[in-house]
């Protein structure tokens, strides 16, 4: 494992818990950036960047998903019926219990990415108890206004037991990345002329958060975890796979994907960050940050809602910075009683249904062995 000898695994990934921590912070920097009128143009812009913090998720997610099963892979007891335990528990406790919260607060009335629909059917909140409701433009984002991405990481999800199995080094995840790069471009391409609803605008929309979209991200992450494994770092990335990484780079500049360019960025920013380990970015407080960002993503929008009904009467930006402090202390607040609470005790059940499966696998095992 790379490191020096004698640092400890926390400090190691550290930067991790760093790179969610920004993440929830960019999230809440749009979100609330959304809520102020009077803001330059540019600066809008700027803020609008902040969007990026669900690819730094991602990033960040098919990192420690390759790690954790890196880690286990010498554990025979340990099956793909496991890690699906592991990550369902890890994501639906506190995403069923906000999303009863948000259909309380809001109702299920229209709004914008309901498109034409009246309202919110059982259909749909069926589709989101089962994380399917990225499968249709009119679900995806419709009752909590960013569970998008959760349905997304569910999907990337049930694809990570067969990707590991394939991708084994950084040439493999070179080609991943590539192949879902030209995926991506390919689908969007074909979808963008062939709608399956009326609203352009929506569908627009629904084709930049669908999965097929935010694929090469995940792949850069995978890429990130080779390069962080290996103890040569970059020097272990070969010229074919340079030669790879470089050509997709190119590819998405000429045909404007500019979010792949962007999560290129943030991967060599993540290993800047755990290379170089600035302190001021690698503390207890970043640390605390990180391991509440899943509570914040989803709590987030019930604090702006609460913060955005005071009227502040001073310019735009000094508005913008009281509402954004406001709105993150609000957010932390409410995310460390659902973290505390909902959180942790839900990990530690899907920890003790692992180990009895475990249990009953081992008894098997042995009645096997002695019926052998």
């Amino acid at each position: 494992m790379p490191g020096t000898k004698g640092e400890t695994e926390h400090n190691k990934l550290q930067f991790v818990d760093t790179l969610r921590a920004l993440a929830i912070m960019g999230v809440l920097l749009v979100h609330v950036s959304q809520q102020v009128d009077g803001l330059n143009g540019w600066l809008q812009k700027g803020l609008s960047l902040g969007a990026k913090g669900v690819a730094l998720f991602y990033l960040a997610s098919a990192f420690t998903l390759f790690l954790s099963l890196s880690r286990r892979s010498g554990d025979r007891k340990e099956r793909v019926s496991a890690y699906l335990v592991r990550r369902f528990f890890r994501i639906a406790p506190l995403y069923y219990i906000m999303l009863i919260t948000y259909l309380l607060v809001n109702g299920a009335g229209p709004r914008f990415w309901l498109g034409d629909q009246e309202g919110i059917t059982v259909a749909n909140i069926a589709a989101h108890i089962l994380f399917l409701n990225g499968l249709n433009p009119y679900w995806i984002n419709s009752i909590i206004g960013v569970e998008w991405s959760i349905a997304v990481e569910c999907m990337f999800y049930l694809c990570v037991p067969l990707l590991f199995k394939l991708i084994r080094s950084i040439r493999h995840a070179a080609w991943f990345v590539v192949g879902a790069l030209l995926l991506s471009f390919g689908l969007n391409t074909v979808f963008a002329n062939a709608p399956w609803i009326g609203d352009h605008l929506l569908w627009g929309h629904y084709l930049y958060l669908w999965f097929p979209n935010q694929l090469p991200v995940f792949g850069l992450g995978i890429l990130l975890f080779f390069i962080w494994k290996d103890e040569r770092h970059w020097k272990s990335v070969d010229r074919f796979s340079g030669v790879l990484l470089l050509g997709s780079m190119l590819f998405a500049l000429c045909t404007g994907m500019t979010d792949y360019l962007i999560g290129v960025l943030l991967l060599l920013g993540a290993y800047a960050l755990y290379h170089w380990k600035p302190v001021w970015l690698l503390n207890w407080g970043w640390s605390w940050i990180g391991c509440l960002s899943y509570s914040m993503y989803l709590t987030h929008m019930l604090a702006l809602e609460i913060v955005s009904q005071i009227e502040f009467p001073f310019s735009p930006v000094v508005n913008l910075t009281l509402m954004y402090v406001m709105t993150l202390l609000l957010t932390t607040g409410l995310s460390w009683l659902t973290y505390s609470w909902i959180e942790q005790p839900g990990i530690r059940w899907g920890k003790n249904i692992i180990s009895r499966m475990k249990s009953v696998r081992s008894q098997e095992d042995s009645v096997n062995e002695s019926v052998a």
